[in-house]
C-alpha cells in the first residue's frame, strides 16, 4: 500500500496560530493541503493573519483557512468562549476536528524569586495551564462530538526546555513548564484513544524572543545564541513546526514530551 500523508484533508485547530510557531505550524499544515483554523486574541490579527497564509497557497478554496478570536485571559467567561468556538469550528459536531494544536502564550512576566507574588504566580497558569484544561474538560464532557475518539485524533501542547533547564531567575517559568508536563501525562490517559503530547522548544526566534533579545544588545544577543546550545544558534519556527507534525501524523504516540532545542539540555551549565 502507497504511504498516504497524514495531515493532508485533516482539520487542525491551532491556538496561538496568529505568530511564532503557532503561525509556521499552521503554514506546515496548509502546504500539506489541511484545512486550518488559526485562533489569536484579536479578530482582526488573525484574520489578517489568515489572509497571509492563504496567499502563500493560492490555489487551496478560501476554506482552508479562517480565523477565530478568543481572549484566554479571561478567566471568567473562558470556557463559554471555547464551546462557542469548538461549536464554531466544527459546525456544531458535523466538521470534527482530527488536531488540535496549543502554542498559545501570553508574554512572559518573570518576577524574581524575592518579588514573587500569589497574583503574579496565579497569572502564568492562565493560558498555559488553565485554558488548555478547559479545552480539554470540553472534550471530555462532549466526547467524539468536536473531534473522533481515536489514536487518529490528538491534542499537542506546549511547554518549553526551561523546565529541565532553568534560567537564573525563571524559577516561575520552570514550575509553568513542569505543570504543562504534567497536564500532558494526566490528558493522556483521561482522554485516551485521543493523543495528548507536549513540544518543548528552546530558544526559538519568535517575536517573544526578539523582545527578550531588544534588551540585551547585540552583542550580548549573539553570544546568548553561539552558547545556548549546540548548533550555535537559535531555532527557526519552521523547524520546529515539524515536531507537532510528526506529533500529529504518529498516532502510537501519546503522553510523550519531545524537544526540539538545538542540543540545549546537553551544552554547558551557564546557559
Amino acid at each position: 500500500m502507497a504511504h498516504t500523508d497524514r495531515l493532508t484533508s485533516s482539520r487542525i485547530l491551532i491556538f496561538g496560530g496568529t505568530s511564532g510557531i503557532g503561525f509556521a505550524v499552521a503554514n506546515l499544515a496548509l502546504s500539506h493541503s489541511a484545512t486550518v483554523l488559526i485562533s489569536g486574541s484579536s479578530q482582526p490579527k488573525a484574520a489578517a493573519k489568515a489572509a497571509l497564509l492563504h496567499s502563500f497557497y493560492p490555489s487551496l478554496p478560501a476554506s482552508a483557512i479562517s480565523a477565530h478570536a478568543l481572549d484566554l485571559l479571561d478567566t471568567d467567561n473562558l470556557e463559554t468562549g471555547l464551546k462557542a468556538l469548538l461549536d464554531t469550528a466544527t459546525q456544531h459536531g458535523r466538521e470534527k476536528l482530527d488536531h488540535v494544536v496549543w502554542t498559545a502564550g501570553d508574554a512572559l512576566a518573570q518576577p524574581k524569586l524575592q518579588d514573587v507574588t500569589f497574583d503574579a504566580a496565579v497569572h502564568g497558569y492562565k493560558v498555559r495551564v488553565l485554558a488548555p484544561l478547559a479545552l480539554a474538560k470540553l472534550l471530555a464532557a462532549h466526547p467524539g462530538v468536536y473531534m473522533p475518539r481515536a489514536a487518529t485524533s490528538s491534542l499537542t501542547l506546549t511547554g518549553g526546555t526551561n523546565t529541565a533547564k532553568p534560567f537564573p531567575g525563571w524559577t516561575m517559568a520552570a514550575v509553568w513548564g513542569g505543570s504543562v508536563d504534567g497536564l500532558a501525562r494526566g490528558l493522556a490517559v483521561d482522554l485516551a484513544p485521543v493523543r495528548v503530547n507536549v513540544v518543548e522548544p528552546g530558544a526559538i526566534r519568535t517575536e517573544l524572543l526578539e523582545g527578550l533579545l531588544g534588551g540585551m544588545g547585540e552583542e550580548r544577543a549573539r553570544e546568548m545564541e553561539r552558547g545556548i546550545g549546540l548548533l550555535g544558534e537559535f531555532g527557526r519556527p519552521e523547524d520546529t513546526a515539524e515536531a507537532y507534525a510528526w506529533l500529529m501524523r504518529d498516532r502510537f504516540v501519546t503522553g510523550s514530551a519531545v524537544s526540539t532545542d538545538g542540543g540545549r539540555l546537553l551544552a554547558g551549565a551557564g546557559i
